[in-house]
C-alpha cells in the first residue's frame, strides 16, 4: 500500500513528537509490592522461654522506579461519561501517557500506586496504545489514574 509520506518525513515527524514529549514530561515514581528479605531463619523451636515466640527475622526492601510522563489533570465534572472506559466516572481522573520503558515497568509484578506531584494515585485501566503514523511511528501508552483517599 503506497504512503502519503516518505520515510524520511515519518522520522522527521517521529522525532518532532518525541521532542514534544520530552518537552512537557513530568517525573514518575512508579511503587511495586516491596520485597519480603529474611534476615536470619530462626531454628529455634522452643518457644516461651524468655524469648520472643515469634521474633521478627524479615525486613521488607521497597521496590520502585522514576519514569517519565506527560501528565494530564481531568477535571471534575461529576458523573461524566467517558469514552475510554465506556461507562461513568465521578471523581477527578489523570492521564499519563508514558514510553515503552514506564509501560514495562508497570505491567511487569504488582504496581501498588503511582506518585505524581507528591499525590498517590492507583491505576484504573489498562494500557492504551496510542500509534501515530502506524507501527513505525510514534508509540506511548495511556493509563488512567484515580487519587488514593
Amino acid at each position: 500500500m503506497a504512503s502519503l509520506l516518505q520515510s524520511t518525513e515519518i522520522a522527521s515527524l517521529v522525532g518532532i513528537l518525541g521532542d514534544v514529549f520530552d518537552t512537557f514530561k513530568r517525573q514518575i515514581t512508579i511503587n511495586k509490592s516491596p520485597k519480603k528479605v529474611i534476615s536470619q531463619i530462626n531454628q529455634s523451636q522452643l518457644f516461651g522461654y524468655g524469648e520472643a515466640a515469634n521474633p521478627v527475622n524479615y525486613a521488607y526492601t521497597p521496590q520502585f522506579g522514576v519514569y517519565y510522563a506527560k501528565v494530564s489533570y481531568l477535571e471534575d465534572k461529576g458523573d461524566e461519561y467517558i469514552q475510554d472506559f465506556q461507562s461513568k466516572i465521578d471523581s477527578n481522573l489523570v492521564r499519563i501517557k508514558v514510553q515503552s520503558d514506564a509501560k514495562a515497568y508497570i505491567e511487569n509484578g504488582v504496581t501498588e500506586n503511582i506518585e505524581i506531584d507528591d499525590k498517590t494515585f492507583n491505576i484504573l485501566s489498562d494500557h492504551m496504545v496510542k500509534n501515530f503514523l502506524g507501527s513505525n511511528g510514534y508509540t506511548t501508552y495511556i493509563y488512567y489514574l484515580q487519587e488514593t483517599k
